[in-house]
C-alpha cells in the first residue's frame, strides 16, 4: 500500500476513500486529525501499489466536478490533497 494523500481531518480522508471505492479502487485510512493528540502527521490515505495513478486520476476528477460538494477550505480545493 502507498500514501497517496495526507489531510488534516478524518472527514476528508475518508470522502476521499469513498470516491475510491466507488470506482472500485481498494483504500484505507489510517491516523488521526492534527487536532487530535499523536495526530501532527495527519490522516493518510493508501491505495493498493498497482493503483496508484488511476486513484490519483479518480480525486483529481472528483476536484474538478463541478458538482462538487467540497467545503471550502478542504484539502481538495486548496491543493494539499493528491
Amino acid at each position: 500500500m502507498i500514501v497517496i494523500g495526507t489531510f488534516q481531518t478524518r472527514l476528508d480522508a475518508d470522502l476521499a476513500r469513498i470516491a475510491l471505492e466507488a470506482a472500485d479502487i481498494p483504500a484505507v485510512v489510517i491516523g488521526v486529525g492534527v487536532g487530535m493528540e499523536g495526530g501532527a502527521l495527519g490522516v493518510r490515505l493508501l491505495v493498493p501499489d498497482d493503483r496508484v495513478e488511476e486513484a490519483r486520476k479518480v480525486l483529481h476528477d472528483v476536484q474538478e466536478a463541478p458538482s462538487s460538494t467540497l467545503a471550502e477550505g478542504s484539502p481538495w480545493l486548496d491543493g494539499n490533497a493528491p
